[in-house]
């Protein structure tokens, strides 16, 4: 739980903590990299700071000719090449089987990426709806607090926790 809350705290820093080994715990969390568990230490950045300023949640519908398109994959696959596409996610449903999170610097290029799916992919994906807003928006992205309530419940627990009721997290009764 300690590497979640803080994916850059030392060995040194969890075996004192814990009251263990430096060394066993680099091989505990070699062991969680080499099965997976971790997949990686990931940066957060400010978008602002960087001048990605602008965020579109985009709803896509991939067309019929698109999913004989190597089943849908080859267009999926397109689509998650462009490095505007933070994240793609595929959904069950006719009139809505994508949703992407794209970034970019500014509303021109919000505006210049949807026509070019609009122009050049037309026959495959068709933009069903659009949300663009700006990154100063953006109010909590992360699973942090998902991935430790799920460790404090303990590994034995293998449905999904149960959601805290808005009336808890705001110290009332149900």
């Amino acid at each position: 739980m300690e590497i979640i809350e803080n994916p850059k705290i030392s060995n040194m820093a969890i075996a004192k903590k814990l009251g263990l080994s430096s060394a066993g715990i680099g091989k505990i969390r070699d062991k969680l990299e080499r099965k997976g568990i971790i997949k990686g230490y990931d940066v957060k950045l400010d978008h602002s700071s960087i001048e990605l300023n602008t965020l579109a949640i985009l709803h896509i519908r991939v067309t019929t000719k698109g999913w004989k398109y190597s089943g849908g994959i080859g267009v999926q696959d397109f689509i998650a090449s462009n490095p505007n596409v933070v994240s793609i996610y595929r959904v069950p449903g006719r009139q809505l089987t994508h949703i992407m999170l794209c970034a970019f610097r500014n509303i021109k290029e919000v505006d210049m990426f949807l026509h070019a799916i609009q122009s050049q992919l037309s026959d495959y994906v068709e933009v069903v709806e659009s949300y663009v807003f700006s990154s100063d928006s953006i109010i909590k992205d992360s699973f942090r607090d998902l991935m430790i309530k799920i460790i404090k419940e303990g590994k034995d627990n293998k449905r999904m926790p149960e959601p805290i009721l808005f009336g808890q997290i705001m110290g009332e009764d149900e």
